[in-house]
């Protein structure tokens, strides 16, 4: 705006702030996420005003303030301890700057717009579902409650390139935070989500593309929600602690040999086991996790390779259990293992679908605490819960349908007051979405409630992803 200027000064405690002069008077700028350090350097002729700030980590991100408020600007890419400094903005509203990664530093253009926030999930919402469209990225938060979609809104656009590897805790908030990976770069970054919006962007770290993700689980014993990964070349294994949408640690975990395939992660009590399996003699093992190391093996038997598996919960309803699920992929029958001090204790049959019913995956969908399944219907797209207690199906629901570009990221526990773990006894280990085994013709049928159709959605950016200059 004309006869206004932006700038830096420097206090007393040799703490930077930014400054607007406009009319003869200054006006300190300090973003509220600053610790000790706000600096502006550009504003348009509407008075938007954009800098940088230094939160609590010394890691620098973008701002722009606009009509009172300071909203941040990230890009997705960028690295500690740039992720990015925005240095000018002009009348159209594009933002100019520089971000730096592990190649070294880039300048970046995008263009802000209003956001208006999702409302937060209703009061009775136990499980999030996340879905993205294969073909756009959009993405999309279901809540859900007593077998019923609450409510749905848009979280935005997943920058091309990138692809959800799974949901958890990552940022300190509720256990939606999505997980991606450039497919070109391995680079993994977390999408913060909370209360139905987007709310950061961060990038965590690189690694080979023969590094793939094995799963997630509280492996540090310290109620996070961290990342094992494993190499395809020689079936190494490492853990990644994540606290704060950032790595705090990294271990070896050993090597086991690539006939032996990850099952997938048993969450039980504070404490997530990994469950590998033959796949030429679909023998059965179960490794406990406790501090990053594996402490210890156990057979579990094998199990005719007819029979996958699709997931763990607690099917029992025994606290501090964690059970497994296994399907038939000749019938489409369900099998529960009930799992107890590292056994399988006994079995249950919980029936059949038909196998264009696909395990899309499990989380409190009944009530919270649960270990429900979601099935999808892959001819339709129709989705439909089954309550589990007691090692029985107890219920049915209709979810409703949304058409099949729509892909699920997964499902996650939702709390009020906001999660750092997997959430004990449930399901939300297996959010890197054991969808795909089984499938086909005919789960029961129920009432539906709210349809799941994106065309309802309200719209709101995820993260702003620039353009490379």
């Amino acid at each position: 705006m004309k006869g206004q200027i932006v700038g830096i000064y420097v206090d007393a405690n040799s703490h930077d702030h930014g400054f607007l002069y406009s009319g003869g008077v200054y006006t300190t700028l300090d973003d509220p996420l600053a610790v000790g350090t706000t600096e502006a350097y550009g504003i348009n002729d509407s008075g938007e005003i954009v800098g940088f700030y230094i939160d609590g980590k010394d890691i620098a991100h973008g701002f722009l303030y606009s009509g009172g408020t300071y909203t941040t600007v990230e890009v997705l890419a960028a690295t500690a301890p740039y992720v990015a400094l925005a240095q000018g903005i002009n009348n159209a509203g594009q933002i100019v700057g520089y971000y730096s990664d592990y190649l070294g530093e880039h300048g970046f253009v995008l263009t802000a717009t209003a956001v208006t926030p999702n409302p937060p999930p209703p009061a009775s919402t136990t499980a999030d579902m996340i879905l993205y469209d294969g073909t756009n990225s959009q993405s999309e938060i279901y809540d859900i409650g007593a077998n019923t979609v609450l409510a749905a809104y848009a979280l935005g656009q997943i920058e091309q390139g990138w692809q959800v590897v799974g949901l958890g805790g990552f940022n300190d908030s509720d256990t939606s935070d999505m997980m991606v990976r450039n497919s070109s770069t391995g680079t993994f970054a977390v999408y913060a989500v909370s209360n139905n919006n987007s709310t950061s962007g961060a990038a965590l770290f690189s690694a080979g593309l023969n590094w793939q993700v094995a799963g997630f689980g509280n492996f540090s014993s310290l109620g996070e929600t961290d990342m094992m990964l494993r190499n395809t070349n020689n079936g190494s294994f490492q853990i990644y602690d994540i606290k704060d949408n950032q790595v705090t640690n990294s271990f070896s975990v050993g090597r086991v040999g690539l006939e032996w395939q990850v099952a997938g992660f048993n969450n039980h009590g504070t404490e997530t086991d990994m469950v590998l399996r033959n796949g030429g003699t679909g023998a059965l093992e179960l490794y406990d996790i406790n501090n990053n190391s594996l402490t210890a093996a156990f057979s579990l038997g094998a199990v005719g390779l007819d029979w996958q598996v699709v997931g763990f919960g607690n099917f029992s309803s025994v606290p501090g259990e964690g059970d497994m699920m296994m399907r038939n992929t000749g019938t489409g029958a369900f099998l529960i293992y009930n799992i107890s001090n590292n056994q399988i204790t006994s079995t249950f049959p919980m029936g059949a679908a038909g196998l264009n019913w696909q395990v899309a995956g499990f989380g409190p969908m009944n009530g919270a605490g649960t270990s429900d399944m979601a099935l999808r219907d892959g001819n339709t797209g129709a989705f439909e819960a089954y309550d589990i207690a007691n090692n029985q199906l107890t219920a049915t629901a209709s979810l409703g349908q949304v058409g099949l570009d729509w892909i699920v990221a997964g499902f996650a526990p939702f709390s009020s007051m906001g999660s750092t773990n997997v959430a004990p006894d449930s399901t939300s280990q297996l959010v890197q979405a054991m969808a795909g085994f089984g499938g086909g013709g005919g789960a029961a049928d129920s009432p539906s409630t709210v349809p799941l159709g994106a065309e309802t959605l309200s719209q709101q950016p995820l993260v702003t992803i620039p353009q490379h200059l």
